[in-house]
């Protein structure tokens, strides 16, 4: 595997951590939203990055929606509705 070859691999595991973050840090929780709308939301780079690595990004996609929870904590949707900063 080439370095960018890594470096895309690494992004892509970042995004799927992400998603799958159960905390209540403020940050993290925005972190999340944008993981799964860059995932689920047939972003444009992650398209391009799964290419990139020769993967089909349906089949990525769906795998990692199978496989990982990507549910907000109750916690979660309280801060979510607290912090009106998250949504901006």
């Amino acid at each position: 595997m080439t370095g960018e070859e890594q470096f895309i691999t690494a992004i892509i595991e970042q995004a799927i951590e992400d998603c799958a973050y159960t905390g209540t840090s403020a940050k993290k929780i925005k972190f999340k939203m944008d993981a799964i709308d860059w995932i689920v939301g047939k972003h444009p780079e992650f398209i391009n990055y799964c290419k990139m690595l020769g993967m089909d990004y349906e089949i990525i996609r769906s795998k990692i929606v199978n496989n990982v929870d990507m549910s907000y904590t109750q916690k979660q949707k309280f801060k979510i509705k607290d912090e009106e900063i998250i949504l901006a």
